[in-house]
């Protein structure tokens, strides 16, 4: 990178890194299945239940993402120039556990009857 990078967006990119390391892919599924009202802050059985099948299943999808970047080559170090790209595959990778997630409790439905 031969370009002059101003100071404040070097600050700004330092700060988004640091944002970026400090939050897992199971923080951010937590966190949309929240938004989503599939799980609250309540200490309920059902809750807490349901927070552990969400962390499990995350295990699971992480495991196999780190499978598939090992199939697929050397994995991204980052750098100012792909730090976009990194975000937008957690966030990728976020979407893609969520729809998971989804499909397993739709499947879990019991079928109707008339």
């Amino acid at each position: 990178m031969n370009e002059h990078i101003p100071t404040k967006k070097i600050f700004w990119y330092c700060y988004e890194l640091e944002k970026y390391e400090a939050t897992t892919l199971e923080q951010q599924v937590i966190k949309k299945a929240k938004q989503a009202g599939f799980i609250t802050n309540a200490e309920s059985a059902d809750n807490l239940s349901k927070l552990a099948w969400i962390k499990k299943m995350t295990k699971h999808a992480e495991d196999a993402f780190k499978l598939e970047d090992v199939a697929e080559g050397e994995p991204l170090v980052v750098t100012i120039d792909n730090f976009k790209q990194l975000v937008e595959r957690r966030d990728k990778r976020v979407n893609d556990v969520l729809e998971l997630l989804a499909k397993y409790v739709l499947d879990a439905l019991p079928a109707y009857k008339n």
